[in-house]
């Protein structure tokens, strides 16, 4: 489909909803329900058959109702013979009510806006440097039943629930934005939408919808006014992913006080080997020309964008998810070369790139206690790697138990979504990253969690926002010379006051895009044979960093 270009006034491209809306036409609308029903019986027959190939209780590990109890009490041969004799007996019939139902589909898919978005009652949020920015993305699996059950998902409908909940269950920690990917289903995606409009200002959805029925599958939900909203389509997709039409999708942020910040939400192509690796490079390559053409037209046109962040399913990662955790360094490094320089890994910042593990003498994980709240105290932890085992495993693994976290099969390191930002993070922004658990709390027999992927959480904070951190600094706590003499350098550059009754700071212009962490980082560098300093460095910066902490940081409030 063609390019939706951005608009210089975003309502003339994008229409705006105070609810889901499927199509803006009656007939369309009218086409989609009346096939969505004719095709029905022929998804039943899918979904009966995609169970004798996986398992047959899809992201369970018991049953949770009395009627599922009854059904259990039938052996598995029994339930196998009655599906094979259910799809033999209804795959004609079916699939005659299914050409016409699927046809009527892809008619009133034409008549479909190429972007839609809602507008929610809830005022726009208000931004503070010293907050910061809570970025999330998440690909939540919400697939049609055939496909979520070769994945070993349960329902996507019951699970667009479950995701809003935990997403919104903590208001110290629900993201600013959350760019959504895989939201294929279409009553699940309304779910999602309806459920998130309490809480989000703005929700982009139903992007780019292709005859087949399917979208892009991407999805923003933003508490800052949308201000713009384009698409481009990848040029080369393979194998399943030609059904659906994956490509970029960006945002303009309105931050207020003339600030804006561009988010790009993305879902590379899927599979493993050559073919599909050269498609995602190819696809990368095709990021990078396209940012830096945005970029390049916002100079021009004089717009100066406070923040540049990309995210998404890369489907790349530097260990492979189900063969034991073996290293795949080589994709990753040739995605990361593909993208080039000006893209920063945000995971990096408080992980270590040699193995991935937190940098735990210099930062700590926010969110393990909102998110892990389930979990005893002792054994809560920032997840490893997906919980997917992939369909047809014969041994139950239940989600979070000792089992699952001990599973060789369950690769540490795994790490499919990433952000990232583009062109000076050095300068201008500091990041903390956590992969998140969601949904810990949910029913005891759910084996799948809510996603085949675990979501990953960045807060952005830029320079201004350390400042009120840095001037509660003392000296006098740090052992070292070097490090006491750096603390009352910081305190200078970044912390001084204005106003002693309002405890106002601010920062010399000098140092206004230069974060202080990279001070720290660059004195690390210098001290690096002096361990004793290094240790204090670390413990300076781990100071620093917890005035990010969403929960226990510096006062300011997202919510508008």
């Amino acid at each position: 489909m063609p390019e939706v270009r951005p608009a210089q006034a975003q309502t003339d491209y994008v229409s705006r909803d105070n609810h889901y809306v499927y199509s803006h036409n009656r007939f369309g609308r009218g086409c989609h329900y009346l096939g969505r029903f004719l095709s029905r019986p022929v998804s039943l027959v899918a979904d009966s058959a995609t169970r004798l190939f996986a398992h047959d209780q899809p992201g369970k590990s018991s049953p949770s109702s009395e009627g599922e109890k009854q059904t259990q009490n039938l052996s598995l041969w029994a339930r196998k013979v009655a599906r094979v004799t259910a799809v033999t007996l209804f795959l004609v019939p079916s699939l005659a009510l299914g050409i016409l139902g699927f046809s009527l589909r892809m008619i009133g898919n034409l008549f479909r806006k190429d972007i839609s978005l809602i507008q929610s009652y809830v005022p726009p949020a208000v931004y503070y440097p010293e907050r910061g920015l809570h970025l999330m993305t998440y690909n939540t699996g919400l697939m049609p039943s055939f496909i979520r059950n070769l994945n070993d998902l349960r329902s996507s409908q019951l699970r667009s629930g479950e995701i809003a909940a935990a997403l919104t269950r903590n208001p110290d920690v629900i993201p600013d934005v959350v760019c959504f990917q895989e939201v294929f289903d279409q009553q699940a995606a309304k779910r999602l939408c309806q459920e998130l409009s309490g809480h989000y200002h703005h929700i982009v959805h139903s992007v780019a919808p292709r005859e087949t029925g399917l979208n892009s599958g991407l999805a923003i939900a933003s508490k800052y006014p949308v201000q713009e909203v384009s698409f481009r389509p990848f040029s080369d997709l393979a194998a399943e992913d030609l059904l659906a039409n994956k490509g970029l999708l960006r945002i303009v942020l309105d931050l207020g006080n003339d600030k804006t910040a561009v988010v790009y939400n993305t879902h590379l192509q899927a599979k493993d080997g050559q073919t599909y690796d050269a498609i995602r490079v190819g696809e990368l390559k095709q990021i990078r020309r396209w940012v830096e053409a945005d970029s390049k037209n916002d100079r021009q046109n004089n717009r100066h964008h406070h923040g540049i962040f990309l995210m998404g399913d890369l489907n790349i990662a530097r260990s492979d998810e189900q063969g034991g955790g073996g290293i795949k360094n080589e994709q990753y490094q040739q995605g990361r070369k593909a993208l080039g320089e000006k893209f920063t890994d945000s995971y990096y910042e408080t992980h270590d790139e040699g193995n991935d593990t937190r940098l735990v003498e210099r930062s700590e994980s926010f969110f393990v206690n909102s998110d892990q709240a389930a979990i005893k105290t002792a054994n809560r932890r920032e997840p490893d790697g997906s919980w997917y085992l992939g369909a047809g495993n014969k041994v139950r693994y239940p989600w979070g138990s000792k089992r699952w976290k001990a599973h060789p099969q369950v690769a540490r390191h795994c790490i499919y979504d990433r952000q990232l930002v583009y062109r000076d993070i050095e300068k201008k922004w500091a990041s903390h990253t956590e992969i998140r658990q969601l949904g810990l709390d949910v029913a005891d027999d759910l084996e799948s969690g809510l996603s085949d992927h675990l979501p990953v959480s960045v807060i952005y904070r830029e320079a201004e926002g350390f400042s009120a951190a840095i001037a509660r600094l003392k000296p006098e706590n740090f052992t070292t010379r070097e490090v006491r003499d750096l603390v009352k350098q910081l305190k200078f550059d970044y912390g001084r006051l204005i106003s002693d009754q309002t405890g106002e700071h601010t920062i010399d212009e000098e140092f206004s895009g230069v974060n202080p962490l990279c001070r720290i980082a660059e004195c690390r560098t210098y001290y690096k044979r002096q361990p004793v300093i290094v240790h204090e460095l670390d413990r300076l910066e781990k100071v620093v960093r917890q005035s990010m902490n969403p929960v226990a940081g510096t006062p300011g409030s997202n919510t508008g």
